[in-house]
């Protein structure tokens, strides 16, 4: 049977951290936890639980820290979750039968369903939620870049998980949604060359950024008719939050300086996390 390493990244969670242990103890064969310098007992219940203990230096996001914690795993599978997330019942029950089908198949990562919650416990819906992340993979086929909402790269098959395995999303951090958004912008704009994705319309619409954020709000919410997706307050909610967020990243990167500029295109090109070695 194959074993598994557990990775986790923390600061002041001591709460968060016990509820989470206790949800993963008996179906992974190590526990790993990377502390930014906790002041509460984050690190005291860690350790009462048998695990690995790593503190390094906060950056306000885990990101920077994933590749170094890859590598103090002893077992090549990895399940790595935040905090605030949970495995659904029928996933804790199958992870290890998933992860040796996987294996024999040779599938080197695992995406599934991400299923968001507000904080009476309703599932969000947005232009980007529910989404799909990768939370189990074999540590030797993935590279973490480090920069702020980047997944890893995967050098091989990845297998896609049916709906009714699911990652939980728990509105922990609900209440300082606004400070994380603008810290997550700022660092954005230091790492990324230029925002990408989606089609030439939404493309327009940031590049035009604040002054569009009302007709970008409604472009979002238009998504949500061509997804055939039902719409409901917290669906309006969280939609202005994204045209929110992506128009405070937007006056970031208009008012970076060249040098800026010149740092974050290198930041893309090479890794965050590699390029300071982390």
């Amino acid at each position: 049977m194959t074993k598994i390493s557990f990775i986790t990244f923390t600061r002041n969670s001591a709460h968060r951290l016990k509820e989470l242990l206790e949800h993963i103890k008996d179906i992974v064969d190590e526990i790993i936890v990377v502390d930014g310098y906790s002041t509460d007992e984050t690190v005291d219940v860690a350790r009462s639980y048998g695990a690995k203990v790593y503190e390094r230096k906060p950056w306000g996001y885990p990101d920077p820290d994933r590749m170094f914690a890859l590598k103090q795993a002893s077992y090549n599978w990895i399940l790595m979750l935040d905090d605030d997330e949970r495995l659904c019942n029928k996933l804790r029950i199958d992870l290890r039968d998933i992860i040796d089908k996987c294996s024999i198949e040779d599938f080197v990562a695992i995406d599934l369903l991400r299923m968001n919650l507000s904080k009476y416990n309703r599932i969000i819906l947005a232009p980007y939620f529910p989404d799909r992340v990768l939370k189990i993979f074999r540590k030797d086929r993935v590279i973490f870049t480090g920069r702020v909402h980047n997944g890893p790269k995967v050098f091989g098959k990845t297998y896609h998980l049916p709906e009714k395995y699911y990652l939980i999303h728990l509105p922990y951090h609900e209440d300082g949604w606004l400070k994380k958004m603008i810290t997550y912008a700022y660092f954005q704009c230091i790492q990324y060359d230029c925002i990408t994705g989606g089609n030439k319309l939404r493309q327009a619409f940031i590049h035009s950024l604040p002054f569009t954020a009302i007709p970008y709000y409604l472009y979002l919410l238009s998504t949500f008719v061509m997804k055939k997706v039902p719409i409901n307050a917290l669906s309006l909610k969280y939609t202005w939050r994204r045209a929110f967020y992506d128009s405070v990243l937007q006056i970031l990167m208009k008012t970076r300086s060249d040098m800026r500029r010149r740092i974050a295109k290198e930041v893309s090109e090479v890794g965050f996390s590699q390029l300071l070695k982390l």
